[in-house]
Parts: C-alpha cells; structure tokens; sequence
C-alpha cells in the first residue's frame, strides 16, 4: 500500500471547506500535485493567507457554478498533466434554505453529476477513481424510531427520504439528507450507466466535528456541523441541555474523513464501495459535559444539565455494523489497521481551535 503521492495529480473541489482543507493538508503531506477548485479568486487568496507555506503546492482553478459541465471541462482541457485522482467534496450545506429544491438538492445532485461527466469526457486513461465526499445521511432512515434502537445500518442500506417530503414540510435538515442521497445515488447510477475507465468510492461520515483549519474570519467561519454540535452550547444558543435534540446521534473527527478521502485514492479495497465513517456517539450532554470538563474558563458559559443522563430523554438511536468499512479503512493505512480519533478528543480539539481563532 503505497502512501506517497509523487507525481499523482489530484483535483480537488470545493478546496477552502471545512473538510476540504483537511484534505488539502494531507495531499501536501503526500506529496501529490493538487489542482483546487474554489468559487472565487478572493476564495483562493484566503486559503493561502490562512496557510502561506501552501502556495507552492496548490494551483487553483475558479468554478462559480458547480452545477454547470462547462468548467469542468475547461479544466480537464487546461490541465498542465493529466489528473489520475478526483476527489469531489462541494456540495451545499445551508440550513436556512428558503427554496429546499433549488438550493439544495439541485446543487447536490447537479453538481455531482456535471463532474462525474467532464471526468469521463476528458480524463481519458490517467483517472483512476473518483472519490466523492457523501454523507451517513445517505444510509440512515430520517424517520427512524429514535425511541428505540433498530437493526444496526450498514453500508447496504439507504434513506428513503423524498424531496417531496422534505419540501412539504419545509424541513432543510430533510433536504439536506435528501440533497445527499440523490448525490450519492446518482455518481452510483452514473457509474453503472457509462462503465467509465475509472471507479469509484464514497465516504459517507456521520456528524463532523473537529479542528478549523479553513480560512476563519469570525464566528460566522464556523461550519454548520461544528456550530450545531459543539459552538451553540458555548455562545449562549442554549440557555439549557434539558430538550436540545441532535438530528443524528453519531459522529467523526475531521482528520478521520481527509485521511479517509486521501487513502481511497490508492486503497485497491476501497474500488466501487460506499464507506462508513463513525467514531461513537455524540449527544448534547456528552457535548456539555466535555467542553465543562476540559474548559474550566468556559464552564459559565456552558449549561450543565444532567451529566450523568448522556442521551436525552426516550433516545436510543439506531446504531452502525462497520466491520465491512473498518477493513476496507484498515487496508487503506500503512500500518494495516484504523484507528479513529474519539468524540471527547475530537470535541476538545474543536473547542482549541475556536478558541484560537477567537470565534467563541
């Protein structure tokens, strides 16, 4: 299992998110040749403001509509060397949509579909595979009975959430599940339909939480996951833990969904599969009680709740069987072997960086 990455050349979508950024930390580390794509000029300028000794490793490529082929095409045509990698991670991620159609599931859907077809168009014999950055929302059920755990998921299952009902409620937490089941769907349906020259793997985690190393230009830098699952209980969102409810009950650090996305890119195990990604449980309390563990100078700030009562009230999600991702993850290392980096560690290491970047 090869780790370096000479001479490899990577295109990389959507490169000053929150997980993309992570990515990019470790495609340098590899060694591979990134092209980056990002909405704006002024986009690219603050990722290398935020990490100056990047510049040298990064050549950027402008995309203001991802939802449209043609700058996809213009930059396979453009390409110094041919890509062997894509490695997708746009997609939208608002939750004040006001129109759930057109902001959301569109974009999600449209866009992934638009690449994957410059991809086959233009990145001839050198692609080999395409990794798409999906989401654990493609295989839970939305509607699941949260008072009782059912069948643990596994990488068979999938929502069967409809836009019809994420638009009749006017529930953008539905639309965003829907936006990224119809994504996944569609790269999956994508590869079955055209038998492209390359394969390919979607990483799907639950909740993401963990270190910022995006460009952060005030609290409103912070990325939704992290604002709802760690940033509301510190900058007086909840005044109380007592009916605060998280909309999934499981998650992964950060540095566990780039390291993912980059070993696939190599990890022959990983060719035309879907991929798990959960550390252990996250819920409100456990949330509270770590940051007011860890964070003394925060503990007026945070509510204190019932520390012993973890879940709330009448939660028992649904768990996950991993042992199919955990070997295809394990197989992608060199050491043979996956370890993810835990909830309380990621949450502490999420609440630093918020401190650093002086966001809370």
């Amino acid at each position: 299992m090869s780790h370096s990455g000479a001479d490899k050349h990577v295109l990389l979508t959507g490169a000053n998110g929150f997980v993309a950024s992570h990515i990019l930390s470790i495609l340098i580390d590899r060694g591979y040749a990134i092209t980056a794509t990002v909405r704006s000029q002024s986009k690219a300028d603050d990722i290398i403001k935020t990490h100056p000794s990047w510049k040298q490793s990064i050549e950027f490529a402008i995309v203001a509509d991802f939802t449209s082929e043609e700058p996809f095409d213009t930059i396979f045509r453009n390409a110094k060397n041919p890509f062997d990698y894509v490695v997708h991670t746009a997609s939208p991620l608002k939750f004040q949509a006001e129109d759930i159609q057109k902001e959301m599931i569109e974009p999600a859907e449209m866009g992934t579909t638009e690449i994957l077809k410059a991809t086959q168009k233009y990145g001839g014999p050198s692609i080999k595979r395409f990794v798409l950055l999906g989401s654990a929302v493609s295989v839970l059920n939305s509607f699941e009975d949260i008072t009782k755990e059912g069948k643990p998921y596994t990488e068979k299952d999938w929502n069967p959430v409809t836009a019809e009902q994420a638009i009749e409620r006017h529930d953008p937490v539905l639309g965003y599940n829907v936006s990224k089941t119809r994504a996944e769907a569609a790269a999956w349906e994508f590869i079955k339909k055209n038998k492209p020259g390359f394969d390919l793997a979607v990483i799907n985690p639950d909740i993401i939480t963990g270190p910022m190393i995006h460009p952060i230009d005030g609290p409103g830098s912070i990325n939704q996951t992290n604002h709802f699952a760690v940033a509301s209980f510190i900058d007086g969102t909840h005044k109380q833990i007592e009916g605060i409810r998280f909309p999934f009950y499981h998650s992964v650090d950060v540095r566990d969904v780039a390291r993912s996305h980059v070993d696939a890119l190599t990890n022959p195990a990983a060719s035309n599969q879907r991929i798990l990604l959960i550390a252990g449980l996250i819920a409100p309390q456990i949330v509270a009680n770590t940051i007011r563990e860890n964070f003394p100078q925060l503990k007026y700030r945070v509510p204190e709740g019932n520390p012993s009562q973890l879940l709330p009230p009448g939660v028992q999600p649904t768990g996950w069987d991993m042992r199919v991702s955990l070997d295809i993850l394990a197989k992608g290392t060199k050491e043979g072997r996956w370890n993810y980096v835990d909830v309380k560690t990621s949450v502490v290491d999420t609440v630093k960086s918020m401190l650093e970047n002086g966001v809370i």
